[in-house]
């Protein structure tokens, strides 16, 4: 759920901003506010903080940067980081960016030129693996080219599919040359033809023009290589590439050495810096006078006596906090923040399709966790799948446990595994029908119903458009909420129409398949004649279209029947093809991979269709959105977590 927002002032000396703004970073409490542009001059005049700290760390921070992009990445040692930490946190800023300047001046000449030497040499390393390319095509047809003086050799490499360009070029050569040239071709591979041209050199500007207007990919040798055999000029590339390569193994060694000397130190500097560019990059929301500091924003409620309480113990009452008053405007603007219970937490994630919430409306994510597993339970609804998934989910967990992300997606599967298996039970299924083949279990039997699906899906189809309309009829009745907190009346008429003519609805179905009596049909009336004038005040005649959307959204719900009897007729197929096999060990195969192949179905299907089922049918009933996240100022900003 959201928690309660207040907005301070943290007002102090001028003199004790650094330390204040310092003790706040590490407190990570506030969402920050402009204090500058928030404070009229009337009431006083604040100036922002200059930066030129900022900017100094900036740089020495890209420098830093830029060196570790060039030296080798090595193993981490937590001990010697631990210490080279504890060390500098002693220093002050300016000590700390004095620090980083030493060891930029030390690598910062030396690993730029090692780097751009090696990169130089890998380049050249590529170049000669392309002559020997060409020498590869030119070798073949090495009898067929003319050896005479004062004559150049090229070589085009043409796509296949312009094959049709060589008649183009011969044409103008023989224009050019007056028919004094020669031109043969090869093929390189399946799309790449190698055209050699050999004319005489006073001709070499224009044709090289020509060739180069026509945008074909012209390959030359170096000078060097002119004129040799073919085995010299391989032995050539050979050495060369030798060469180049023993350089970078060379410079490859150095860096390493380096990286021995300086990479633990520079590890922690740079997070230090990152730390430091992250808080003075704040530092344009301060405000300054002659003598004070204004510090504004926002903190939770549950966070705001230990915020005032740290302030009090390092300043006592030079530094004080004052909460100030808000309206509803500013409450609109109030940044929203989450704190919900370990089992809703996971459903966060989902949250983050949407934008978030704003701070008056209602948090969705408690409802979203309770009636996520509900319908990810009835459509997959088998012990066997649900165990599998619950085993994938805890390994998922396991594995990536350092990545907030999966970490939520495997809980959210955990968590939904426990109805599976649930309604597993309640419908009889073990791997679809295996269980009930195999005598372990039964379907059970409620309201004289057995509740196999395939054999109650009329039963089953009336239990999904049930859901449909509780999960509408809540959205509804949480938006009436939001517009009795909001004062907007025409959403108050709208929710309240729309939910008195589902009720009328409902009604009607029920006395129209003989649930209730005939005479149902006074109060469906008196209902209807209520609900049609309060959406029409509320929304308009688009109103009334509305209507129809929202029976659409109840009959969505369908779906929790029949992607779940699409699950249980495949499980079922894979247990019959299992035993439709000779051989036993080939129908045991065939039966789990087509239960491997559902189970993926399972875990992804119901996945999406649950989040559309909120998103769309339900999220559309009572969702704005359009709130700003709560950010607090500290070294992870985009933590949940603050000040825990």
């Amino acid at each position: 759920m959201l928690q309660a927002m207040k907005r301070i002032q943290v007002i102090g000396p001028k003199d004790e901003l650094g330390r204040a703004v310092d003790l706040l970073y590490r407190a990570g409490t506030v969402h920050l506010e402009n204090a500058p542009e928030l404070i009229s001059r009337g009431e006083i005049c604040l100036d922002r903080v200059r930066q030129e700290e900022a900017t100094a760390v900036a740089e020495v921070l890209g420098k830093t940067s830029a060196i570790f992009s060039t030296l080798p990445p090595i193993e981490d040692d937590p001990d010697r980081q631990a210490q080279l930490r504890a060390s500098l946190e002693k220093k002050t800023h300016a000590e700390l960016v004095e620090r980083a300047r030493e060891i930029i001046h030390t690598l910062e000449t030396t690993t730029r030129e090692l780097a751009a030497k090696k990169s130089e040499l890998t380049l050249s390393i590529t170049t000669l693996n392309r002559y020997e390319k060409v020498l590869d095509i030119i070798q073949p047809v090495e009898k067929e080219l003319p050896v005479l003086e004062g004559f150049e050799v090229t070589i085009l490499l043409i796509q296949e599919e312009h094959r049709d360009v060589l008649a183009l070029i011969k044409k103008e050569l023989d224009t050019i040359t007056g028919d004094r040239f020669e031109m043969t071709a090869t093929t390189v591979d399946a799309d790449t033809l190698a055209a050699i041209m050999v004319f005489p050199k006073k001709y070499s500007e224009e044709i090289h023009s020509f060739i180069y207007s026509v945008n074909v990919n012209e390959v030359r040798l170096p000078k060097e290589y002119s004129g040799r055999p073919f085995y010299e000029m391989y032995a050539l590339l050979a050495d060369s590439r030798m060469r180049a390569q023993d350089e970078i193994a060379r410079i490859d060694a150095d860096l390493l050495t380096f990286s021995n000397t300086w990479y633990q130190e520079l590890v922690v500097i740079r997070k230090q810096l990152e730390n430091i560019h992250g808080e003075l990059g704040e530092y344009r929301n301060f405000g300054i006078s002659e003598y004070t500091f204004v510090i504004m924003g926002w903190i939770p409620k549950k966070y705001l006596k230990k915020t005032e309480q740290a302030l009090h113990d390092t300043f006592g009452d030079r530094v004080i906090v004052c909460e100030l008053p808000t309206t509803g405007k500013d409450m609109e603007d109030a940044p929203v923040f989450y704190d919900n219970p370990f089992w809703v937490k996971p459903f966060e994630v989902i949250m983050q399709l949407v934008s978030p919430p704003r701070y008056r409306e209602v948090d969705p994510s408690p409802v979203l966790a309770i009636f996520f597993p509900l319908f990810f339970g009835i459509m997959v609804g088998d012990i066997g799948y649900g165990l599998v998934i619950l085993a994938f989910a805890l390994i998922i967990r396991h594995r990536f446990a350092a990545i907030a992300f999966a970490k939520s997606l495997a809980d959210i599967l955990i968590i939904s595994s426990i109805p599976t298996i649930i309604f597993g039970y309640l419908f009889g299924e073990f791997f679809g029908d295996l269980g009930e083949v195999m005598g372990w279990l039964h379907p059970v039997h409620i309201l004289g119903i057995t509740w196999n699906r395939v054999e109650a899906m009329i039963p089953m189809l009336i239990l999904a458009i049930a859901i449909g309309v509780i999960h509408v009829v809540l959205g509804l009745l949480i938006g009436i909420r939001n517009a009795v907190i909001t004062k907007s009346r025409k959403h108050l008429y709208e929710k309240c129409g729309m939910l008195m003519m589902i009720l009328a609805l409902v009604i009607l179905m029920a006395m129209l398949g003989g649930v209730i009596s005939d005479t149902a049909i006074y109060p469906v009336v008196a209902l209807m004649v209520i609900a049609l004038p309060l959406i029409l005040m509320g929304a308009g005649v688009f109103g009334t279209i509305e209507v129809m959307g929202t029976v659409g959204n109840i009959l969505s719900y369908a779906r929790l029947m029949a992607i779940g009897m699409a699950s249980v007729i495949l499980a079922m197929v894979a247990n019959e093809l299992g035993g439709a096999f000779e051989f036993a060990i080939i129908g045991i195969i065939v039966a789990i991979l087509l239960h491997a192949l559902n189970i993926v179905l399972a875990m992804f299907s119901p996945s999406i269709h649950s989040m559309r089922l909120h998103i769309v049918e339900f999220f559309s009933k009572f969702y704005e959105g359009g709130g700003m996240k709560y950010k607090p100022f500290r070294k992870n900003a985009d933590a949940e977590g603050a000040g825990e």
